[in-house]
């Protein structure tokens, strides 16, 4: 499975899963930048919304934290 097939299955069979660890995963990633947002910029709340970079690491960190629902699904 690519990532967004992983994100997609995840949203699909364990959306409450998948909601409730990404808004963990994204508060513990905001709470680690001080100032400045993982792209250089300056780190306000409105820029992490729109930040491609910021939204990607929190699913990264989000499909690793969820790993073990994939494997329940067979694929992986």
């Amino acid at each position: 499975m690519n990532r967004t097939e992983k994100i997609t299955y995840l949203q699909n069979n364990h959306f409450r899963e998948w909601i409730k660890t990404r808004d963990e995963m994204e508060d513990a990633l905001s709470n680690q930048q001080e100032m400045f947002c993982i792209c250089g910029r300056l780190a306000t709340g409105l820029h992490e919304i729109n930040c491609k970079k910021f939204r990607d690491k929190v699913d990264s960190m989000t499909l690793a934290k969820l790993k073990h629902l994939l494997c329940k699904g067979g694929d992986n």
